[in-house]
Order: structure tokens, then C-alpha cells, then sequence
């Protein structure tokens, strides 16, 4: 009777539940809530020939058929034979495929030199009790060694103020990079044919032509980064003090108030600590330096230490820095630097506002300060956009400044002297280290991003009064992704000017490979 009961129950269960999906009352209609006759039950769904449709803004878009999806989307893979996706969709042919996914033929370049493993591969992980950093259990080291590069054929036509320079030239890049573990490394950067910020060697066509040589046998970067956690928390024996302190020493680039402040290679120590915790901040990052020497400053090189606090809230980013540039021999000067900023996002539109000051002395140059307001956005292009013109994103900018007459940056030697002549936007200029008088203006463009991000067309517009001279720019960038491992860029620009001396018009093209 008990086994009777139990089976006329569990059929019961069934009923109500298995049919309607687990909802007892999908039957409301009916009587009794929470029983489901079997009239209720909805015929088999059948295929529909409806597309299925949406709102884009405005515009209906029809959605494309699965099959469509699967083929020219990512994980199509997984549905389709290789044979089968190159008859159908072949898109190994041209280099700008318009298939969401990676082509069939498509294989990951590597650089020219990996070991022991190819670069990011399927490798064991190998490693010696014989290698490794201090204390009685020491973290071991996993060697691997990675070189890689670029060479760079440009042309150029430019006139500044009646002054014509035509050339062709090179530059070559070298990076070698020894990892030793997951935070401990030494890089070394060649530039055999252009050293400092030079941009390459090349040859001046106009009069008087002759060979420009930049080239250096002598490393441009070399560094050695860690972490003191790593190197000797196990020779402290004390886990519960951790010594996630991260240090950089050698030569190396060096970056601040996003380059405006500091764009520069310099020879000394960083150390920062991360990961802080403070006042309702998500991370508070602080970070001192010294660098000795070879600091590209006004009026000559110099000294320079001081320290940068970064900091994380919410949506918004803060950045705030003292600097102290010292200079005690020869010509002795010294400057104190003060900045402080704020980055705000909203959403697709990002506000940034800095504001820079200068102290220094008579040597120096005397005070100044500098203002700036930067702005994004970040904007889908619609479907009847993408379909004419294969733009499917843009970025636009509009940025405003203001520097005052004895205002100069404290180091802008990490920028390519020769790109940074066909610059539209005037604080490019400013940060590499104009003459200081005074200036401000506005500088707007759009970067166009076109066949999955493979090209970008960046028009540019910029007005700017320097010494009271009014200066109105326009220029345009491309860049287009040739091959795997090549890439092209040209760069144009116009100036116009009552002043002659600042007029600037010119012409830049160059031809990258990786290797």
C-alpha cells in the first residue's frame, strides 16, 4: 500500500510540475490553479521565416541568420571544418579580413628570438634549486630570455619659415629582455641608427645634402626592475610583513602628468608602493625618484628627485607630484615643480584637469605655471555607417591649455624629434620643451577606426597664440596595419600664421616591420 501510494504521488508531481516547467500555476485560467490539462499544452514550435529584428537608434536592423554568425564571428571553429570555412568564407587572401574571428591560416608571429620556449607557448616551466634569490626557501627562478624589434624606413618634405628639410632615413630598434621570474627582469634597448630622441639617420636631399649619422653603438635603455617581496621575503622568514615594494634602477623612461609635466629617459631609481588602502581609496600608489644627470631640463641638464602619489575613487583617477630639479656645477640653477590633476569618467567620456607650477630661480628661469583641460569620447559608429564606410569606432578629443610666459616642462627628450614636427596638437610641442613664452589655444580631432581596428584616420584641427602670434593648424594622420608584422604611417600637416617664422607645412611617411 505504502509503495502504491509513493507512485501515484511521484506521477502526480510529474503532472504538475514537469509540464509546466516547474510553475504550478501556469494554468490560471482554468478552474483549479495549479493543474495543467493536457489541451493546455502548446503545440511544437516550427520554424519561423520572420528575421528577427532590432532597433539600432532609430533604425530597424535585421539580426543575420545563425549560420552567418557562426561563420564570420568568433567560435566558428567549434561548428565548422577548416575545409569547409575556406571554401565558404577564403580570408586568407587579403590582409583586412571583415570575419570577426582569426583567419584559418592565420599563426601568431613570434618574435626573433625566445628561449627557452616560443614567447607566451605551451612550454614547461623550468626551473633549478640552483637558481634562485635569497633566504632558507627562496623563490626560483624561471629563466627566459625574449628579443624582438623594429625597423623603420620614412620619407620626409617639411618647411618651416622658408627653411626647407627633405630626407629619407631609417631607425632600427633592438629590445632584449631576460625574465627571471615573475617580477625580476633586466631589459636592454638599442637604437643603432638614432640615439637619444633623434628619430633615425638619414639623408638631407635639399642643399647642402649629405648623410645625418645619429647612429650609437651604446644602449639607450637598460634597467633592472623587481620586487623587494621577491627578492628577500623569504630571507625575512616573516610572511606576516610583506615587502611589496616594486623598484626600477638603470636608465629608463620616466612619465608624468600624462608626458605634459615629464616625458624623458633618465638614469637613476624608482621605488613605489601600491596596493594602499586609505581613506575610502581603492588603491593609492605612491612613488619616489632620483634620476642623476642626463636629465633633458631647461636651461641644462640636471639632477632631479622627488616623489608622485596616484590615487583610485570610484570612477575618477587623481595624480599629484613635487619635483626638484638641482643643477652644482657650472651653471647652477634649481626649480621646484608642483602638480596635481584629476580624471573623471563618465561613461564613454572621460574629463581630465591639470594644472602644473613652477618656482625656480633666477638661473632657472624664473616662475610659471600651466593649464589643461582634456576631454574623450568613445563612440560605436551605427550600422549604416559601419556598412559605407567600415568605421566602427571613434574617439574623439578636444583639449584647451594655457602656459604662462616662463613656463617649460621639466624633461621632453623621450620624444622623436623628427615625428614630433609634423605634430598638430601644440602640447606635443610644449612637452618636448618649446621656447617659454607665453601660450594657450585649442586642439580637436577624431581617430577613425576602420576593418576591425586594421586602419585609423585621425583628422586634426589646432588654434594657438604664441607671443601673441595667432597660429591655425590642420593635419591629418593614417596609420594602416600591412601584415602581421608590418604597418604603415603617414602624417600631414599645414600651418598658418602672420608671423612667417612659424609657419609649418610638411609631409612624413614611413614603413615599419617587426621582427
Amino acid at each position: 500500500m505504502f509503495q502504491r501510494s509513493r507512485v501515484l504521488c511521484t506521477s502526480f508531481l510529474i503532472v504538475m510540475f514537469g509540464m509546466t516547467n516547474g510553475h504550478p500555476c501556469a494554468a490560471e485560467d482554468k478552474k483549479t490553479a495549479g493543474f495543467l490539462y493536457l489541451d493546455d499544452v502548446p503545440p511544437e514550435p516550427t520554424d519561423s521565416d520572420l528575421p528577427i529584428m532590432y532597433y539600432e537608434g532609430e533604425q530597424l536592423v535585421e539580426l543575420p541568420p545563425l549560420e552567418e554568425e557562426l561563420l564570420t564571428h568568433g567560435g566558428a571553429h567549434m561548428y565548422y571544418s577548416s575545409d569547409y570555412l575556406n571554401a565558404v568564407a577564403p580570408v586568407c587572401e587579403g590582409s583586412h579580413s571583415q570575419n570577426l574571428r582569426l583567419d584559418e591560416c592565420w599563426e601568431e608571429p613570434q618574435p626573433w628570438c625566445s628561449r627557452p620556449h616560443e614567447y607566451l607557448g605551451p612550454g614547461i616551466v623550468e626551473w633549478s634549486p640552483d637558481w634562485s634569490w635569497f633566504g632558507s626557501n627562496p623563490n626560483m627562478w624561471e629563466p627566459r630570455f625574449v628579443g624582438h624589434g623594429a625597423y623603420e624606413v620614412f620619407g620626409a618634405v617639411f618647411d618651416q619659415g622658408g627653411t626647407e628639410q627633405n630626407g629619407i632615413g631609417h631607425q632600427l630598434f633592438i629590445d632584449l629582455d631576460l625574465r627571471l621570474t615573475g617580477t625580476e627582469r633586466f631589459h636592454v634597448q638599442f637604437r643603432p641608427l638614432g640615439k637619444d630622441n633623434s628619430g633615425g639617420s638619414f639623408w638631407r636631399l635639399n642643399s647642402p645634402t649629405e648623410y645625418i649619422d645619429n647612429s650609437t653603438g651604446v644602449p639607450q635603455r637598460w634597467w633592472f626592475e623587481g620586487e623587494l617581496q621577491s627578492l628577500f621575503g623569504p630571507w625575512l622568514g616573516d610572511e606576516r610583513h610583506q615587502l611589496d615594494i616594486n623598484f626600477t634602477i638603470g636608465r629608463f623612461p620616466f612619465r608624468l602628468q600624462n608626458g605634459l609635466l615629464m616625458d624623458d629617459e633618465i638614469t637613476g631609481l624608482a621605488v613605489a608602493k601600491n596596493n594602499i588602502l586609505s581613506l575610502g581609496f581603492s588603491n593609492v600608489n605612491i612613488q619616489g625618484f632620483y634620476a642623476l644627470d642626463e636629465v633633458d631640463s631647461y636651461p641644462a641638464s640636471s639632477d632631479l628627485a622627488g616623489v608622485a602619489v596616484t590615487a583610485d575613487y570610484r570612477t575618477s583617477f587623481f595624480e599629484a607630484e613635487y619635483v626638484s630639479l638641482f643643477r652644482n656645477r657650472e651653471e647652477e640653477f634649481r626649480a621646484h615643480y608642483f602638480a596635481l590633476s584629476g580624471t573623471k569618467f563618465f561613461g564613454p567620456i572621460s574629463l581630465a584637469a591639470r594644472t602644473m607650477y613652477r618656482l625656480g630661480d633666477q638661473n632657472a628661469g624664473g616662475d610659471g605655471y600651466f593649464q589643461v583641460l582634456e576631454s574623450n569620447m568613445t563612440r560605436s559608429m551605427g550600422h549604416t555607417i559601419e556598412h559605407l564606410t567600415g568605421v566602427d569606432l571613434a574617439v574623439s578629443y578636444l583639449n584647451l591649455f594655457y602656459a604662462s610666459e616662463n613656463w617649460v616642462t621639466i624633461a621632453g627628450g623621450n620624444l622623436d624629434r623628427i615625428r614630433n614636427a609634423f605634430a598638430v596638437n601644440p602640447l606635443f610641442n610644449i612637452a618636448a620643451g618649446s621656447p617659454p613664452v607665453e601660450r594657450y589655444g585649442v586642439a580637436a580631432g577624431v581617430e577613425f577606426f576602420r576593418n576591425n581596428q586594421d586602419e585609423a584616420i585621425i583628422p586634426e584641427f589646432a588654434f594657438e597664440s604664441q607671443a601673441s602670434d595667432p597660429i591655425y593648424g590642420a593635419g591629418l594622420r593614417y596609420r594602416r596595419k600591412m601584415t602581421a608584422r608590418m604597418f604603415f604611417e603617414l602624417r600631414g600637416i599645414k600651418n598658418w600664421s602672420t608671423n612667417p617664422a612659424l609657419r609649418r607645412e610638411g609631409l612624413f611617411a614611413s614603413t615599419t616591420v617587426i621582427f
